[in-house]
């Protein structure tokens, strides 16, 4: 019993020089199921390094996230020691996302995002439904198919050939006439800030198409709009935007070109309606290019 007793204790002794000897001891938390993130957020407030041991299926573990470790959690290591992770794919068969209603933008997202592809994009005219409306997916959606396949998308391509005499913009805000060419299907193409003596600041004074010239659903409307005798001195100017009717948060991106050089000049969430008025350093010919969600919507000359 004696000896029994010895060698345990002998054991504990080497468990405590273990510890000691390789540095401060730490407590390693449980990290299975854990955003790899935060597991290595936590490790690294404890100065314990971490590697990627490798990457696995799991139909219980979401993608991205930790399927083990080694040595396990719950326990105090060595400060030094080196935490092994092996990070989940997520389920090998995925389910196609609910894309039905949205934009075509944002289902190519959405399927990029749960590990599937974009196949091909078909379109059909439909009078009842906006242009680039998601109709329809196949595989359906909801339906479990392997990660990787590909995503055929049915798309709304508006009333079929709708066709106009191109309105007079002339002389209206831009904001206004803008929205006049989104609301009879036509879209914003670019948007010119010039010089016009004797024009109000901030209306449109020359437009492609011209006014009478027919056009269809979809043409790209370009619009020439007065800085007006007010505008800033100096190499400025103001960029003047105006966020569309629709979803009421959107995220928006203006990115200038100056030079050859481009630069992001803003970059946040926005609501429907909202309107943009941003400073912009204007040395030379700039060109002003709006992204929203991720599609480039228009641009502009300054």
């Amino acid at each position: 019993m004696g000896v029994l007793l010895f060698a345990v204790g002998g054991l504990s002794g080497l468990g405590g020089l273990y510890i000691f000897r390789g540095g401060e001891g730490v407590f390693l938390p449980h990290m299975v199921g854990q955003d790899v993130v935060r597991a290595l957020e936590q490790l690294s407030e404890r100065g314990v390094p971490l590697e990627v041991s490798g990457w696995a299926f799991s139909d219980k573990v979401p993608q991205n996230h930790i399927l083990s470790q080694l040595p396990a959690g719950g326990r105090r290591i060595r400060k030094d020691r080196t935490v092994s992770i092996v990070i989940s794919r997520g389920a090998r068969n995925v389910k196609v996302p609910s894309v039905v209603g949205e934009d075509l933008s944002r289902a190519e997202t959405l399927i990029r995002l749960n590990g599937l592809r974009v196949g091909s994009v078909e379109r059909v005219y439909d009078s009842s439904r906006r242009v680039d409306e998601v109709l329809g997916a196949w595989p359906h959606v909801g339906e479990s198919v392997a990660r990787g396949e590909q995503v055929v998308l049915l798309v709304s391509q508006g009333p079929q050939e709708r066709a106009y005499a191109m309105p007079s913009l002339i002389g209206e805000k831009v904001n206004s006439a803008l929205d006049k060419v989104r609301q009879v299907g036509l879209s914003v193409g670019r948007v010119r800030y010039v010089d016009r003596e004797g024009a109000r600041r901030g209306t449109v004074v020359g437009q492609i198409p011209q006014p009478g010239q027919r056009v269809l659903a979809g043409n790209r409307v370009h619009v020439d709009v007065a800085r007006g005798s007010g505008q800033i001195e100096g190499n400025f100017t103001v960029l003047r935007y105006r966020v569309p009717p629709g979803r009421s948060r959107r995220q928006l991106r203006i990115e200038l070109e100056t030079g050859g050089e481009k630069k992001d000049a803003l970059s946040r969430e926005v609501s429907s309606g909202e309107e943009i008025n941003l400073l912009i350093s204007a040395k030379g010919r700039t060109r002003a290019r709006i992204y929203l969600d991720g599609e480039l919507i228009e641009e502009q000359d300054h």
